[in-house]
């Protein structure tokens, strides 16, 4: 893993992260802007997950709320 030492300035929010995450035994990656992320500050996370149906979706790639964790399909 590569070791991060500061962020690099100025951002201007286009940089990009990258999530790597296991679900399901399989590794799921999501790279996203850093301004997309910092909008999900005011995201109502709650809310959303709400709103997700709580069975295993039969379309894969489909979020879903798997026990109060946001999963994917």
């Amino acid at each position: 893993m590569t070791e991060i030492y500061g962020a690099p300035q100025p951002l201007s929010g286009n940089e990009t992260v990258t999530i790597l995450q296991q679900q399901n035994g399989q590794l799921a990656e999501c790279t996203a802007p850093i301004s997309d992320i910092a909008a999900l500050s005011s995201f109502d996370f709650a809310t959303y997950m709400q709103s997700l149906p709580t069975t295993l979706p039969s379309k894969a790639g489909a979020p879903w709320n798997n026990g109060g964790i946001l999963s994917i399909s």
